[in-house]
C-alpha cells in the first residue's frame, strides 16, 4: 500500500515577510563577506606573497579559500535568489547541481582542513624534513583530495 500526499494546496517557504527579509539580509552579508574575504586571501597569497607561512600551508589555505568561494557562489547565491523570488525559480537541473555541489564542496573543505592540520602537526613533529615539502607537492595533494572526493562515492558503491 502506497501513501499518496496531495501538496497542491499547500504553500512552502517562509510566509512571514520580515523573517524572509532578515534571512535575506543575513545571506547577503554571508555572501559578500565570503566573496570579499576569500578573494583577498587568494589575491594576497598568489599575487603579493603576503602570507608569511610555510609554502606548503599557504597552498592548502588557497585551496580552502577557493572551495569556500565556490560554496558561496553556488549555495548561498542560490539561497538569496530563492529568498528574493519566494521559491525555487532556478529549475530542476540547477536544484540537483546545487545540492551536489553543496555536499561535494563541504566534504572537500573538511578534507582540506584535515590536510592543513595534519601538515601543521608534521611541521611541528619533524621540522628538519619540512624542506622537502614544496608548493608543487601541496598542489598535487590538494588536487588529489578534490579528485578523491569526486570519485570516492563511485568507488564505494562498486565495492559493496
Amino acid at each position: 500500500m502506497t501513501a499518496h500526499f496531495d501538496y497542491s494546496n499547500k504553500t512552502f517557504g517562509i510566509q512571514n515577510n520580515s523573517l524572509r527579509y532578515t534571512w535575506l539580509a543575513y545571506h547577503i552579508f554571508v555572501l559578500l563577506s565570503s566573496v570579499l574575504g576569500d578573494t583577498i586571501i587568494l589575491v594576497t597569497s598568489i599575487k603579493y606573497n603576503a602570507i608569511k607561512l610555510d609554502k606548503f600551508l599557504v597552498v592548502i589555505i588557497q585551496h580552502i579559500a577557493a572551495c569556500d568561494l565556490l560554496t558561496s557562489l553556488s549555495s548561498v547565491l542560490s539561497k538569496n535568489i530563492s529568498l528574493i523570488a519566494d521559491g525555487w525559480v532556478l529549475g530542476t537541473l540547477l536544484c540537483y547541481i546545487e545540492s551536489y555541489l553543496r555536499t561535494y564542496l563541504f566534504v572537500v573543505s573538511v578534507y582540506l582542513v584535515c590536510a592543513l592540520t595534519s601538515a601543521k602537526l608534521l611541521i611541528v613533529c619533524f621540522p628538519l624534513r619540512v624542506g622537502i615539502w614544496t608548493s608543487k607537492r601541496a598542489h598535487i595533494g590538494c588536487v588529489a583530495v578534490w579528485i578523491w572526493v569526486m570519485v570516492s562515492p563511485a568507488v564505494m558503491a562498486t565495492l559493496r
